[in-house]
């Protein structure tokens, strides 16, 4: 069997349980997220719910659906290395062998139960690759001895296949981060993100949230914000009272900070551009409350279906004195025809989201070096059109999910240069909690990275304009 495993998983669930099951529930979480181009983690829990699997089995469904998306290029390496005609191997048939594959290299199941219980989804499958899956796996089971094929501690493309990252993001991460930071985020890719929320000051006080998280099961604990609560069981939570009347909203403790650490300004104007569902703007007008007046809120977001379903949310959050825009943010001179001399001007803007692999870890395979220069022109030009919404002295933020300079920094400096002294920098330290100061960098942004049990990449920056 195979001699690597994950870095900071818990013990090996593979060969201690009746597992069939589980392997083809995740076998179908894995295909539909692959037809449908959707998220794993969305498909995986609603086949979860539906499941009549006992908890130990429901475990390790999760567990090898997650793995095989988390490492899928590195599986389909190892495989490609073994199979002949590697090219000619049908969708559903190579996902039984990334799942077979995964169990072989990362988890303690025995090779006779990766071979057979690997032949028996192929035939469920596709019967007539059977003989051929057969073939493949018994060699695959040998080449998973001696994964990852080097010493993570020294060899950068060993931890990058132990951990489950493209090389070239891997490479990407050192040469930006620094060798340190980047093992550590790469190491925090390799477990599930902790489940943080906030409490909805519209819907309930801080104790009446935590309480309720208590009533559920959900083991709430303080987190690193006074706004912040991070639950022990995310299971309980996500389906908990709290959650469902908007007690709470779920949202990182990073993207907290930077909400929290915004210049509000009680009873001014606000723009929310590239809002999305909103979750930022909650939380901002939570914090203009909390500096004793609420703010005058535009939503922006160039979809349609995103400004309703933004309005519904804070309709259903009860947050007060939100009008949700269609709008395109990357046209100057539509939001100059908004008319509005804002406050705070807050940027959300799209990125590769990269900071948020724990959550979405078939991103890491997805993405490519080219899509990242792609989303970064994109939030320049929505930095730049955006800045025409900041009143005198008003501020703006710029933010992301991600950690790459290109979409972050390098933004930032080009937009400043380019306004020729019209905007200037205003630092994050001493505006955001004491736990989140080793983040701010030299230049003022507040780059937060991955770490085992953290916070997740999250980026931002605050100008305000010049007089």
């Amino acid at each position: 069997m195979g001699a690597g495993r994950p870095y900071g998983v818990n013990e090996p669930l593979g060969g201690r349980v009746s597992a069939t099951e589980a392997r083809k529930l995740a076998l179908e979480a894995i295909y539909r997220a692959r037809r449908n181009d959707a998220w794993l983690s969305d498909v995986l829990s609603t086949a979860l719910d539906k499941s009549e699997l006992e908890p130990r089995d429901r475990a390790f469904a999760a567990r090898i659906a997650r793995g095989v998306s988390e490492h899928v290029g590195t599986l389909d390496e190892i495989i490609d290395s073994v199979a002949d005609r590697p090219g000619r191997i049908e969708p559903q048939v190579r996902d039984v062998l990334r799942l077979a594959a995964y169990e072989a290299i990362f988890l303690d199941t025995p090779d006779r139960a990766v071979v057979s219980e690997g032949v028996d989804l192929v035939r469920s499958v596709t019967p007539r690759a059977a003989g051929y899956a057969n073939a493949v796996l018994r060699k695959l089971v040998e080449r998973a001895t001696g994964f990852p094929y080097g010493d993570p501690e020294t060899d950068l493309a060993a931890l990058a296949r132990q951990t489950g990252h493209p090389l070239w993001l891997a490479e990407r991460l050192v040469k930006e981060l620094g060798t340190e930071a980047a093992r550590t985020m790469m190491l925090a890719g390799a477990e599930p993100a902790p489940f943080t929320c906030a409490f909805n000051p519209f819907r309930a006080t801080r104790d009446e949230a935590f309480a309720a998280l208590e009533v559920d099961e959900a083991q709430p604990e303080d987190g690193l914000l006074g706004s912040s609560i991070v639950c022990g069981n995310p299971s309980a939570a996500v389906k908990s009272q709290a959650v469902r009347r908007g007690m709470v909203i779920v949202c990182d403790e990073a993207a907290q900070a930077v909400c929290s650490a915004a210049p509000v300004v009680p009873g001014g104007v606000l723009v929310d551009v590239a809002a999305g569902r909103g979750t930022k703007t909650a939380l901002l007008q939570a914090a203009a409350l909390a500096a004793d007046a609420p703010m005058v809120v535009t939503a922006l977001d160039v979809y349609g279906f995103k400004t309703e379903l933004l309005h519904k949310r804070m309709t259903d959050l009860k947050v007060p004195g939100v009008v949700s825009v269609t709008a395109d943010a990357t046209d100057a001179e539509a939001l100059t025809a908004l008319g509005i001399q804002a406050d705070l001007v807050f940027v959300d803007a799209p990125c590769s989201g990269l900071g948020t692999l724990r959550r979405h870890p078939e991103k890491r395979w997805a993405i490519t070096p080219s899509m990242i220069t792609e989303v970064a022109a994109l939030g320049a030009s929505i930095l730049g059109a955006s800045a025409n919404l900041v009143g005198p002295d008003g501020f703006m933020v710029y933010s992301t999910c991600t950690v790459t300079e290109e979409e972050n920094a390098s933004v930032v400096r080009a937009f400043i240069e380019e306004s020729a002294g019209s905007f200037k920098v205003i630092s994050f330290s001493g505006r955001v909690p004491e736990s989140f100061e080793r983040w701010v960098t030299s230049e003022g942004w507040l780059q937060t990275i991955p770490e085992p049990g953290g916070p997740d990449g999250h980026f931002a920056a605050l100008v305000q304009r010049a007089r």
